[in-house]
């Protein structure tokens, strides 16, 4: 079963949802609201090639009849290490079922194909869930980075999870 897909057009309303959800922006690099007509326009010119783009989101699925339930991006390729980041969202009425784990396993498959040797995430050290997903997702919980992130005006640790991919 395929839990990952391209995004469409028809994301746009739950991508506005989720990019503009202070509870997920808060520990990303989005510092403003994100009109519709900017995500529009995303949608459009993005090629879902991650070597022009040099990131790719895709839109996580349920096994339900393939209803969008979230997003996979996989962001900050470094083409020459070959390794790149990856970040998750799912919304609350389809966590805890394992399809977060799947996407991420199919991400990782991708990844391989596409000649990458590693995927990275950064999660918070007070986010539990994100922290247990990426440990069921077979990521390694590497390094504490200090201080990293600045969450409801203070700083907290993030903790940098690596997942090495193997054929």
């Amino acid at each position: 079963m395929k839990y990952l897909r391209a995004i469409e057009p028809e994301d746009l309303d739950l991508m506005y949802i989720v990019e503009n959800d202070w509870a997920v922006c808060q520990y990303s690099a989005i510092t403003v609201p994100l009109s519709r007509y900017a995500l529009k326009r995303y949608i459009e010119e993005s090629a879902g090639d991650l070597f022009r783009d040099l990131q790719v989101r895709m839109t996580i699925i349920a096994p339900n009849g393939g209803t969008a339930c979230g997003f996979l991006d996989i962001t900050d390729l470094d083409a020459i290490h070959r390794r790149a980041q990856v970040g998750i969202v799912v919304l609350p009425d389809a966590q805890g079922k394992g399809i977060a784990t799947k996407a991420l396993d199919e991400a990782a498959m991708y990844a391989l194909q596409q000649g990458l040797h590693q995927l990275y995430a950064i999660v918070a050290s007070d986010n539990l869930k994100a922290r247990n997903l990426f440990l069921r997702a077979s990521y390694v919980e590497t390094t504490v980075l200090p201080q990293w992130l600045y969450v409801d005006g203070k700083f907290t640790d993030a903790i940098l999870y690596q997942r090495i991919l193997k054929k």
